[in-house]
């Protein structure tokens, strides 16, 4: 039997979720009473006006840990992160191996290395607000407007990370799409935030820093430098994080730092600008080995506990995006206005374009490490593989692979009456 779509699969989570909750549990008593309580609650019956909020907050918290996963699986396959435990279910990730049939990755639930199910149901829930909120009345939803405008917005981010880390994608039981094609997509969601009447400050600036990621994978330069220069300085876009429950804590830090399930990767320890040490990349020796004690654990600093929290659209990414698409001495002065912040990090300088782009790559990696960034880094600029693929695997034995963007699912393939199969 075929499993079912994600959105339909999300749907049915619902409805059993509501009878969970709704419903009490009779012992001794329930021959007391006659009446005959219903097998489960209707999704319909959820989806009212009156649970609005709950139903925006319930796609946010799909989102953030969505994003941990993504940040961990990601960062893994962009080596910033190599794996450090005798686990074979996580070395297809950072072997660069995965194939369609993997599973970790493609059916993988929020609170590790899964990526194509956590983000597909954060896209959907969030699309399902839009779509009802786009339907209900400002008299049936107080502040209706915001909300909407806030569904939109992480909807935007969750397709971002459907184009950034999959070769393709689908969404809805619609056709297989490329990544532009799917950029495309997350652009028209920010651009409803955007220009949603009431939309929160917060909100719009997040949504101009997300619409300027779609728009620059698009390589529609222009338009996201100019939305790029409408995010104030030191704007900051967190997602949440607790350590109340597993889903919602920060995954980085309890993998890497907790766990030791990954080791910070080399080309990540002791970074240094000329002979200062970056801060930027706080990583240290943990004197340990990892979960498999034969690797030396690395731990990463940036988060520095289970309650840190993840930054999705920030400052820093907007002012390097601009000096991306200005280049010279534009170019060079961002790179030194975000150096500045740090007391000893030399200033940069250079008149040759050449090198000017390459060093706002460099500070790309450094600047937003470990916030979800550079896989797609090493897609856009085309950044070698390191170890180059076909080198030796240490813990796991076979060779590295090619893989940068992780393949459609077959889960998503076969059960998507839209897609050719054959293909």
């Amino acid at each position: 039997m075929k499993t079912r779509s994600f959105a339909r699969t999300r749907r049915m989570t619902i409805g059993a979720t509501a009878l969970l909750l709704g419903s009490g549990t009779l012992t001794a008593c329930d021959t007391l009473l006659s009446a005959d309580a219903p097998s489960r609650i209707l999704e319909t019956t959820l989806l009212q006006p009156s649970n609005a909020t709950v139903i925006v907050s319930g796609a946010i918290a799909d989102f953030e840990c969505a994003l941990g996963n993504y940040v961990l699986a990601g960062g893994t396959i962009a080596d910033e992160f190599m794996d450090s435990q005798a686990n074979a279910a996580t070395w297809d990730i950072d072997r660069r191996s995965s194939n369609p049939s993997s599973a970790l990755y493609a059916t993988g639930a929020c609170g590790g290395f899964g990526v194509y199910t956590p983000v597909s149901v954060a896209r959907f829930q969030a699309d399902q607000a839009v779509k009802l909120l786009t339907s209900w009345t400002d008299a049936q939803v107080p502040g209706r407007l915001p909300l909407l405008a806030r569904a939109a917005a992480y909807s935007g981010y969750a397709h971002i990370l459907l184009g950034e880390g999959f070769c393709s994608a689908a969404v809805d039981l619609g056709p297989e799409l490329t990544p532009t094609q799917v950029f495309a997509l997350a652009e028209a969601k920010f651009t409803t935030a955007i220009n949603t009447a009431g939309v929160p400050d917060s909100v719009r600036y997040m949504a101009l820093v997300g619409r300027a990621r779609a728009r620059i994978n698009q390589g529609k330069k222009a338009e996201a430098a100019a939305d790029a220069s409408l995010v104030p300085n030191n704007f900051v876009f967190n997602a949440r994080t607790t350590a109340a429950a597993g889903r919602a804590e920060n995954r980085l830090f309890r993998v890497n730092n907790t766990s030791g399930t990954v080791t910070v990767d080399t080309q990540y320890r002791n970074m240094t600008v000329g002979n200062v040490p970056d801060p930027r990349v706080p990583v240290v020796d943990a004197g340990r080995g990892g979960s498999l004690p034969a690797v030396r654990l690395w731990s990463q600093n940036k988060y520095t506990s289970l309650t840190a929290p993840i930054p999705i659209a920030t400052w820093r990414e907007a002012l390097l995006i601009r000096a991306e698409v200005a280049g010279g001495q534009t170019a060079v002065g961002i790179i030194n206005q975000l150096r500045s912040r740090f007391a000893g990090l030399p200033t940069f300088a250079s008149t040759d374009e050449a090198a000017i782009q390459a060093q706002v790559v460099e500070e790309r990696r450094r600047e937003l490490f470990l916030e979800g960034q550079r896989l797609y880094d090493t897609i856009r600029f085309n950044v070698p593989f390191k170890p180059a693929a076909g080198a030796p695997f240490p813990n796991g034995g076979g060779t590295y692979g090619t893989n940068k963007c992780l393949p459609l699912p077959d889960i998503e393939r076969l059960n998507n009456p839209s897609i050719n199969r054959a293909g």
